[in-house]
């Protein structure tokens, strides 16, 4: 399996970014527990309360960046709730201090549509510190939104484009 390393950055705590980062302490243990270990279902139920919480309490807010990152580069595909696009697990990198590594089979799978070329299959991914949505595109990773710059919206490159 590969795996991309994302950086994570110490970044001013707000409301969308702790409850991310509660998240991904909540996935990570469900990750840890197998399917026999007595606490897995509690675990599980925890998940899921404090998902809908999240999605509660700023899905309106992501889901209106998520429409725009869709109406932009994934026309005509169907923009899912945010906890949808997040990582099974987030682990602390052992190559690079600072970083997460997540499998690049992580995410939503999307058709990442390119100007005057095809499509082409990419995964979008929510990542924490700072909140952003990475696209994977199987050859690099790029970010196309982060809290940071909320008004920002980046227009992704082809792997080859990123070479001229």
């Amino acid at each position: 399996m590969y795996f991309y390393g994302i950086k994570y950055i110490a970044v001013k705590t707000n409301p969308i970014e702790d409850d991310l980062l509660q998240l991904v302490t909540l996935r990570n243990r469900l990750g840890e527990l197998g399917y026999a270990d007595p606490e897995y279902d509690e675990a599980e139920d925890q998940l899921l309360e404090a998902e809908d919480a999240f999605n509660r309490e700023h899905g309106a807010y992501l889901e209106s960046i998520l429409l725009q990152l869709h109406q932009a580069h994934f026309p005509g595909q169907e923009v899912l709730l945010p906890t949808a696009y997040m990582a099974a697990v987030y682990r602390d990198s052992v190559v690079e201090e600072g970083a997460y590594e997540l499998p690049m089979d992580e995410g939503v799978l999307v058709d990442w549509e390119l100007p005057n070329r095809t499509s082409r299959k990419a995964k979008l991914v929510l990542v924490p510190t700072p909140v952003r949505w990475m696209l994977f595109d199987g050859e690099g990773l790029q970010c196309l939104w982060s809290i940071e710059e909320p008004n920002e919206y980046r227009n992704p490159l082809a792997h080859d484009e990123n070479a001229s």
